[in-house]
């Protein structure tokens, strides 16, 4: 039954601009978003426009890259970058409009002229350079100074490079390479003219700014993909399975165009149209009946699962519901007649739902039961989606997941009945989905890795397995670089947008789920000591976006803050934003002669459970994890933690203090897929007192007790 205490309220409150007239859209299965084959996926929403000149609008606020369209000589691709994301807590990297025409924008190699006819764009640039000059000569408005240089440009350049260019100058010029301004435009504004015929649009998800080495296994966003009439991901010509599979993962960053608009149908959404210059707001079902219903795909439901290691649900294999087939979930349109299937559609890891429903509200619904060993760290969250019986705020926990056992005192197999609701519309009995997208995170499942071998007396060698706890997994991008840098300093911030689920689950008492983020600090920290003044450090942090709190939990409740605003003490420390802060609890390591440790503790103002796992350790320790990576060749590396002491890892200080102590490795799929963990050629250890906080010793040597009454006064002021 639903859970009827709670209500689901909607976080997101989207608001877009259409991108061009939909009266003069028409989309035919074959230009569809989605899977078109085993081997081919598009990522491009492709269709047919009918007249030459209709507008383009910018879908939000942002910044714009011109590129020629590829094997034409009269249309380019118009690549937009969010500054003012159109839906709150669901990162866009990319709206990426193919197929506009280069007469637009640009005549013989330099910007066009203003005039009553030109877009918002080009009336915009224009009054920018002819400001920049003043009242001296205005010269030449060459195209390469909004970007625009083709020649010069190589189709392996990333787009990153553009967005966030490095420029540099030398005795007051700068390279010619990064001699240019991308322009600025603000939503509903004009861009230019779709070309008559078949034209595109992508819409491509952020997961962080930053930079992997090459080669790498994500999508490569180069100018190859920028400059296509339309892309997908074909996989025809690979032959190698793991290969394949991880190829196919990449489908999770991009959005089908009808799904995304009609996401605003629900969750307070506004979608602006453009009629002759006069913007009109729609919302609910005129989004449907005036944007959608030109769109092939205006009726499906795509329902991502995001599972364990942000892989999609049953990557690794370990959620089939038999040893005889690959059925990992039950699912249907009523509670009562769910049936077996696996989680894809044509081989890649997506549901698509399109069917028509009995119903008669304006609401169809969509009901699962996933795989499940009923461990404790069994957890789902709705990132993007409306479960109707939530335990509380879009999350379940192992409890309220986990089924009683049958008759014969057997556990299920399968959680509950989840519900899942979405917009529709139609005639009663036949309702059909405006088109929008579910994300849901589950983890349900242990899982092993191989931790080492072992040889018996018979020289017959076995793999010895080991298994993750709530830290583990958790933190990724080992070995990225983050694309923004502050000026010359050596602080610096680089975020993980993919979403992590952590357990707050301590001796045997539940406190709550927290959906979180990453982020990764390099900085540096006073040492005192004249000879090496500076320590370089890297700290991992967990930074929560949303929250579950159990509500039976006595003996206290999980910080409800959800900032994630990592804030830097001039410019090179990081330091704990408030309600946070460290304190010190020094002890002596009675596993290595009483080794002087300076312990830190997370704690919070308002005396609640911190929300927080912080890792830290030295720049040369994390350098030593991060040489593993090369060797290995891991795909998708993860941080973990090794309990020195198994089974009974809690160590006593000569002084009392309880504290634990772990080897930091790394864990990662090898070439065949197989989780494995692989040590560094120097170990690198961590202690931990409250679970909370991990630390080597390098790390907190020179961490000082925070003032706590200034805490309070900055609370204080800020509200």
């Amino acid at each position: 039954m639903p859970d009827t205490s709670t209500t689901y309220i909607s976080k997101f409150a989207p608001k877009s601009h259409f991108i061009t007239d939909a009266g003069s859209i028409t989309q035919t299965q074959a230009q569809a978003f989605g899977p078109v084959s085993a081997d081919v996926y598009k990522l491009t929403s492709n269709f047919t426009i009918s007249g030459s000149g209709t507008d383009v609008f910018a879908a939000c606020s942002g910044v714009v890259f011109i590129q020629p369209q590829m094997g034409s000589t009269d249309k380019v691709n118009v690549i937009l970058r969010p500054f003012t994301q159109p839906i709150v807590g669901f990162n866009i990297k990319y709206f990426i409009y193919r197929g506009l025409g280069i007469n637009d924008f640009f005549a013989a190699g330099k910007v066009i002229a203003a005039s009553s006819s030109t877009s918002d764009l080009i009336n915009s640039v224009n009054a920018s350079f002819a400001s920049f000059y003043g009242t001296g000569t205005v010269p030449d408005f060459l195209a390469s100074f909004i970007g625009y240089d083709p020649a010069n440009q190589a189709d392996s350049l990333l787009l990153d490079d553009f967005f966030f260019k490095q420029s540099t100058y030398t005795a007051g010029t700068e390279d010619p390479g990064t001699a240019y301004e991308l322009p600025k435009v603000n939503l509903g504004d004009s861009i230019g003219t779709f070309v008559a015929g078949e034209c595109g649009f992508d819409i491509v998800l952020n997961y962080g700014d930053y930079r992997l080495p090459t080669p790498n296994t994500g999508f490569i966003f180069d100018l190859a993909y920028a400059r296509a009439a339309s892309a997908s991901i074909d996989l025809s010509g690979t032959s190698d399975a793991q290969v394949k599979k991880i190829t196919r993962e990449h489908i999770f960053q991009f959005l089908d165009i009808a799904a995304y608009y009609g996401f605003h149908t629900d969750n307070n959404g506004v979608v602006v149209t453009d009629s002759s210059g006069t913007k009109v707001n729609k919302t609910g079902g005129s989004i449907y009946t005036d944007v959608l219903s030109n769109f092939y795909t205006k009726n499906n439901l795509y329902l991502y699962i995001q599972s364990d290691r942000t892989r999609s649900y049953n990557f690794y294999g370990n959620y089939n519901i038999s040893a005889t087939d690959t059925n990992s979930l039950l699912m249907g349109a009523t509670a009562d007649s769910l049936a077996e299937r696996t989680y894809d559609t044509n081989g890649w890891p997506v549901i698509i739902d399109h069917a028509a429903q009995n119903r008669t509200d304006d609401r169809n619904q969509l009901f699962l039961r996933l795989v499940t060993d009923n461990n404790v760290n069994t957890m789902l969250y709705g990132q993007v989606a409306q479960i109707d019986n939530a335990q509380a705020n879009n999350f379940c926990d192992a409890d309220d997941l986990q089924l009683p056992p049958d008759t014969n005192g057997n556990p299920s197999t399968l959680t509950k009945v989840i519900t899942l609701s979405n917009p529709a519309t139609g005639p009663d009995g036949a309702k059909l989905n405006v088109a929008t997208f579910n994300i849901l995170i589950y983890q349900g499942q242990t899982y092993d890795y191989v931790a080492g071998q072992v040889t018996d007396v018979n020289g017959v060698t076995t793999d010895v397995l080991a298994e993750p706890d709530f830290f583990d997994d958790v933190f990724d991008l080992l070995n990225a670089t983050p694309l923004l840098k502050a000026g010359d300093t050596p602080y610096t911030t680089l975020v993980s947008q993919r979403v992590k689920l952590i357990n707050h689950y301590y001796n045997n008492t539940q406190y709550g789920i927290s959906a979180v983020q990453t982020t990764i600090i390099n900085d540096q920290i006073d040492t005192g000591d004249p000879t090496t003044p500076t320590l370089d450090r890297v700290t991992y942090i967990s930074e929560t976006i949303d929250i579950l709190n159990d509500v039976v939990a006595t003996l206290g409740t999980v910080s409800q803050d959800t900032q994630s605003s990592p804030t830097a003490a001039g410019n090179r420390s990081y330091s704990l934003p408030a309600p946070f802060y460290y304190d010190l609890q020094p002890f002596n390591d009675v596993a290595d002669n009483s080794l002087s440790i300076n312990g830190v503790v997370i704690k919070t103002t308002d005396n609640t459970l911190p929300n927080k796992i912080v890792l830290g350790i030295s720049k040369t320790e994390n350098t030593f994890l991060q040489a593993v990576l090369g060797v290995d060749n891991f795909k998708n590396p993860r941080l973990f933690l090794v309990d020195l002491f198994p089974g009974a890892n809690q160590l006593i200080s000569e002084d009392g203090t309880v504290y634990q102590k772990f080897q930091l490795t790394i864990v990662g799929e090898g070439t065949n897929g197989e989780l494995s963990l692989a040590y560094p050629d120097e170990d690198v250890i961590v202690y931990s007192i409250d679970l909370k906080s991990y630390f080597s010793k390098a790390y907190s040597d020179y961490i000082k007790s925070e003032q706590i009454q200034s805490l309070y006064l900055d609370l204080e002021i800020s509200l």
